[in-house]
């Protein structure tokens, strides 16, 4: 039986405004990634951390060789990244109407910007 994953993904160097082209480029807002359950995006001091949740190991792993690698490699953004999966454990959300209210929102793919 397959398994719900956290995928944790640093992105050494690379800034707000090249993680919005990156997200324009891969078009999730319109086009979501098989599998896809949860995005989220902080700075980091040296960069971006992100964590996703997806439904399977599967799906992940496809997104990153189908979708992720192909838009850096075309936006030309050689970050060091790296990426580990593990199982999910638990969701803990108490109240995901709070996200709106204090700003933070989808970086729209057709704005190619937005707040992180």
């Amino acid at each position: 039986m397959s398994v719900a994953v956290a995928m944790f993904v640093h992105f050494p160097g690379l800034s707000s405004e090249r993680y919005g082209e990156l997200m324009t480029r891969l078009d999730l807002d319109a086009n979501p990634a098989a599998g896809a359950m949860l995005h989220v995006a902080a700075a980091a001091v040296d960069g971006i951390n992100v964590i996703d949740l997806w439904q399977t190991k599967e799906a992940a792993q496809a997104f990153v060789d189908q979708r992720l690698q192909p838009a850096l490699r075309e936006l030309k953004i050689q970050a060091d990244v790296n990426i580990d999966v593990a199982q999910l454990h638990n969701v803990f959300a108490p109240d995901l109407d709070a996200i709106g209210r204090i700003g933070a929102m989808s970086v729209p793919a057709r704005s190619g910007g937005g707040r992180l």
